[in-house]
């Protein structure tokens, strides 16, 4: 990685010409089944500019109560995007469709309604919960019903694909837009991705810059991530299996 990233062709991403750049970007989305994706510095980067590039301000958003999007993320959804978060207690982590559903609103003289769910996927405040695809499916389906947006926080999103056996692009099928880190288990220095269609990602794009995200030779932080997708994601299923390994150590403890 280290090799990749001095080795790595450079120009400037702030006007969209780093070729390292564009292709992580390309290569991201293909992998998840998107029309277009787009370099952020940070998975919390990514979740912002997602919401604020899904979500009037004013309107809400429904979020999981322990949700990193709503715990983790120093309340940017709210003070920077402007859209109110209604937090709903979920199971392990999962969203009940039918609670959602009774808890979107439609846009009135009082309030502007739901314009979007937001999904973690792996849940970290649910101790790393895998969320059902038949559950996302279900909420897709409140979510059209509304008229609302699905944005996936897939901070782990590889680690969920390898653990449900099937490509990350089924994972994210049901989603509007997405991030992933590469940071997380992928093991980049730093960096995550945002991936939706090309309307979206334009949109994404210029909130990006907004807050100060806008980059220059950026092709050493593409770098890490082409690498890693080409080579770690794979190796996601070792780290499973210590993971449980250590978890059957600790409770044969006592814990």
């Amino acid at each position: 990685m280290r090799k990749a990233i001095a080795e790595a062709q450079l120009g400037d991403d702030f006007y969209h010409d780093d070729p390292t750049v564009k292709k992580l970007e390309a290569k991201a989305a293909a992998l998840l089944g998107k029309e277009a994706a787009l370099l952020v510095l940070s998975g919390t980067m990514g979740n912002l500019v997602s919401v604020m590039s899904q979500a009037k301000p004013g309107t809400e958003a429904i979020v999981e109560q322990d949700a990193h999007i709503f715990k983790n993320e120093g309340g940017g959804m709210a003070m920077v995007a402007g859209v109110m978060p209604r937090r709903i207690p979920g199971v392990n982590g999962a969203l009940d469709p039918s609670v959602v559903e009774s808890q979107m609103g439609a846009p009135t003289v009082l309030n502007h309604g739901t314009s979007l769910i937001c999904v973690e996927q792996t849940h970290n405040g649910a101790s790393g919960t895998v969320i059902p695809l038949s559950n996302l499916a279900d909420l897709r389906k409140v979510a059209d019903k509304f008229g609302a947006k699905v944005h996936m926080d897939g901070a782990r999103l590889f680690n969920a694909a390898v653990s449900l056996g099937v490509p990350v692009s089924k994972v994210v099928e049901d989603v509007d837009s997405v991030t992933f880190c590469l940071s997380k288990g992928l093991c980049c220095p730093l960096g995550a991705v945002v991936a939706g269609n090309a309307e979206f990602i334009e949109q994404a794009r210029f909130n990006r810059q907004s807050i100060g995200g806008g980059m220059r030779q950026a092709g050493i932080i593409a770098a890490a991530g082409i690498y890693a997708l080409d080579n770690m994601v794979d190796r996601l299923s070792e780290d499973h299996a210590n993971a449980k390994r250590l978890a059957e150590i600790l409770y044969g403890c006592g814990f």
